[in-house]
């Protein structure tokens, strides 16, 4: 199944088997700017939400029992992809926070933006679902137990269970000038190994209706899951593609670093 393929992603979903996706990563258009051909903001309800469902209906029935969805969004209007996810009868597991840890803002006559929201849901129940730790702020908890109530609690040696606030860098600045590419909204791979980690496990399909960089493809790829992406723009099939062909997306590799 690993590939990407030039198309618009409804058409191309279309072509997938029903239940064939364990995890499907989407990063769509956030209806603020230039898209497929639109010089201007979509209208909300004559365009972009009927556009918005046409393309979460089929990623539905691609998704297999259950697997799970998230969906990548802004503040303004990512309300309308979770009643929409609502209405097709997934289950809402959580909105998590992503957190810029060295955020930045255009923003001059309002409030920076620091975060951007992320929807979880999955279909069913008994969803894939790997525990997320993250380390402590100090390590000085690590050695002495903590009574509380009467019981005795001992910290876990990986850290805590992490929240639904996740903090993790832009990739701006000449700290991540190797993984930076030329696509205006790439995501950080460490961002995307965390959830093709720790919800999907090896060998299952992760889907990327808009592959756009190609992140979610090569985390895919390196975290030994099968993977299928789809862009309307030829550049991003070819930058996506070059990144895939590259040692970025081995398996091997990544092993190695570990």
């Amino acid at each position: 199944m690993n590939e990407v393929v030039l198309g618009d992603c409804i058409e191309e979903l279309a072509k997938l088997p029903d239940a064939s996706a364990q995890l499907i990563i989407a990063d769509p258009p956030y209806n603020i700017g230039p898209a497929f051909g639109i010089d201007k903001e979509w209208n909300r309800s004559h365009e972009w939400i009927p556009w918005s469902k046409k393309w979460l209906t089929e990623a539905e029935r691609v998704l297999a029992p259950g697997g799970s969805i998230f969906v990548y969004g802004i503040h303004h209007y990512q309300c309308f992809i979770q009643v929409l996810l609502y209405e097709l009868g997934l289950d809402y597991r959580r909105q998590i926070i992503w957190n810029y840890e060295n955020g930045w803002s255009r923003s001059t006559k309002t409030l920076a933006t620091h975060y951007e929201p992320l929807l979880w849901f999955s279909k069913g129940e008994d969803y894939t679902y790997h525990t997320i730790r993250e380390p402590y702020k100090s390590t000085e908890r690590l050695k002495n137990k903590i009574i509380k109530n009467g019981k005795v609690w001992t910290p876990h040696p990986d850290g805590r269970m992490a929240g639904d606030v996740w903090q993790f860098p832009t990739l701006a600045g000449r700290r991540f000038a190797d993984e930076r590419v030329d696509h205006p909204t790439q995501k950080p791979l460490a961002l995307t190994d965390r959830i093709v980690n720790h919800f999907s496990n090896p060998g299952d399909l992760v889907v990327v209706p808009f592959s756009g960089s190609g992140t979610e493809l090569v985390s895919a790829s390196r975290n030994g899951r099968r993977y299928w992406g789809c862009d309307i723009k030829p550049e991003y099939v070819r930058l996506a593609t070059e990144r895939l062909n590259s040692e970025e997306a081995d398996p091997g590799l990544l092993d190695q670093a570990n």
